[in-house]
Formats: structure tokens, C-alpha cells, sequence
């Protein structure tokens, strides 16, 4: 009969399995060429944004990147449980998603097209062009640079994500501030 692990056990693996991510990323990823532009990549990306978001639009734009952020973060978070990727290095060592997109680059690039793509439309038509580059474009950059490694994934199957993710969370903004003007 099989025994499961108990959760004390599963504790101790994740402790090591923790101690084992430092003691990698200190020895192989910290200070190297790709941990330096990822670094770069965690903290240009708001100088840009704030140099060009509408600050008019700010709770808006903030409320729809943080959406955004948390998307990026779950479905990233998924796919590494899942073994459908993973990252050889990142920013910070104990996450195991490329930090530096999630919580950045992908947040701003989607507040700056929400911001400047105001119709359904003209936002569909820029997800599918946003979607069009990350998929077939910085996604096989990224994996050819080797900061991205995909197991059991495809590009394509990001494509359709890029998209929904982006008209979800652009249609649940825009309800909430509906909402918040009849109130």
C-alpha cells in the first residue's frame, strides 16, 4: 500500500528544495549577464510607464495592471507546477517564475496599450497584435537567450491566453468602474 507524504515531509522537501534554489541561483544565476537584464527588466519598465501613463487614468490603469499582475503570476505559477516550463534564472531565487515579466514588463505593456486602445475594438486588435509578438516573437527570444524552457508547451497555445487574459480583465475593470459611478 502506498504511503502518502505526510505534511511535515512535504515541509522538509520544499526547506530544501528552497535551500537548494539559493544555493543555485548564488553559484549559477546571481550577477551573470541574464540575471543583470532581468534586474534592468524589474525596474525600467515603471520609469516608462510612469513617464507615460495618463495620470488621469491612474485607479483605472493601476486596478487594471494589477489584474494583470495577478494573471501573469497564477498562470505562471500553474505552468511551472504543471512541468510545463520553467525559468534556468531569475531575478529573485525563491520564485520560480520570471518575476521580472510578471510583475513588470507584462503589467506595463498591457496599463500602456489598455490606456492608449480606449474601444473594445481598437484593445481587441491590440491583443491580438500584443499576442501575435509575445508568442511567436519574445517567447522564442527568450527561449533561445535561456531564460525560458518549455517542457510539455507550445507557443501557440499561448497566443489564445494572451488574448483572453487581456479582454477578461479589461471587461471586469470596466464593470467595477461602471459600478463605481452609479454608486
Amino acid at each position: 500500500m502506498y504511503s502518502y507524504p505526510t505534511n511535515a515531509e512535504l515541509a522538509e522537501m520544499v526547506r530544501l528544495l528552497s535551500k537548494a534554489r539559493m544555493e543555485h541561483w548564488i553559484g549559477e544565476d546571481f550577477g551573470t549577464w541574464r540575471w543583470w537584464i532581468l534586474l534592468l527588466l524589474l525596474i525600467i519598465p515603471w520609469f516608462i510607464w510612469y513617464k507615460y501613463a495618463d495620470k488621469k487614468q491612474f485607479h483605472e490603469l493601476t486596478l487594471f495592471g494589477l489584474f494583470i499582475m495577478i494573471s501573469s503570476i497564477t498562470l505562471d505559477e500553474l505552468g511551472f507546477e504543471l512541468s510545463l516550463w520553467n525559468y534556468p534564472v531569475d531575478v529573485i531565487p525563491l520564485f520560480p517564475r520570471l518575476t521580472s515579466v510578471d510583475y513588470t514588463a507584462v503589467p506595463v505593456i498591457h496599463m500602456l496599450v489598455y490606456q492608449y486602445f480606449s474601444t473594445w475594438k481598437s484593445f481587441f486588435w491590440a491583443m491580438v497584435v500584443k499576442a501575435t509578438v509575445f508568442s511567436f516573437i519574445l517567447e522564442p527570444l527568450i527561449v533561445q537567450l535561456g531564460f525560458y524552457k518549455m517542457i510539455k508547451w507550445n507557443h501557440l497555445y499561448s497566443f489564445p491566453i494572451y488574448i483572453v487574459v487581456g479582454l477578461c480583465v479589461r471587461w471586469i475593470v470596466k464593470k467595477i468602474f461602471a459600478i463605481a459611478k452609479r454608486g
